[in-house]
């Protein structure tokens, strides 16, 4: 019973942080939708690419560089989190119809195989410098200013991809009207 009544009331919740009317409203639009996807692509990119300065840099400037990507992250995490909201794909979230379940999990599906796409790269390119360091006098810092960059795109890939090609391929949602 207790179990119940917990359920009862994340549902609840998770019901009025995504059904919200404003929230909805906002994010109706498609063009704000795709907007956000691109502004998702452009922080994972930039904090990626800020990890690989974090990598080359040296002293003041790698904390500076550290401290610019924890923060690009923190947005993304926070971009991510809205997109997901307004797609309604949010964990454990029950008030979906047939079609939005279905819809997710296409998505679901493409996502999975965006992101094995991504580790085989991530895999070659790992393969390439092992052989390139055993073979060549190279110093660590090239590999890890290229893999961990490509480690970071992926994950964001696999935590946000369907959420993003939801709102990218969604269209625009037509408000509820207020009896």
């Amino acid at each position: 019973m207790s179990a119940d009544r917990f359920d009862s009331t994340y549902q609840e919740g998770l019901r009025a942080s995504v059904e919200n009317p404003r929230r909805r409203a906002f994010w109706a639009p498609r063009s704000r939708r795709r907007l956000a996807v691109v502004a998702l692509a452009a922080l994972t990119l930039a904090a990626a690419g800020t990890y690989a300065a974090v990598v080359v840099a040296e002293g003041p400037a790698a904390r500076g560089a550290t401290i610019g990507f924890v923060v690009l992250l923190l947005l993304t995490a926070v971009l991510g989190t809205q997109l997901n909201i307004a797609t309604r794909w949010v964990a454990g979230y029950t008030g979906l119809d047939e079609y939005q379940r279905a819809e997710m999990a296409r998505a679901t599906k493409l996502g999975h195989h965006v992101t094995a796409v991504l580790m085989t790269l991530l895999i070659a390119v790992a393969t390439g410098f092992g052989g390139a360091l055993s073979a060549l006098d190279w110093d660590g810092r090239l590999p890890l200013a290229v893999l961990v960059p490509m480690v970071v795109v992926t994950a964001m890939c696999h935590a946000s991809f369907p959420a993003c090609y939801l709102a990218w391929t969604r269209p625009d949602e037509i408000p509820d009207e207020e009896d």
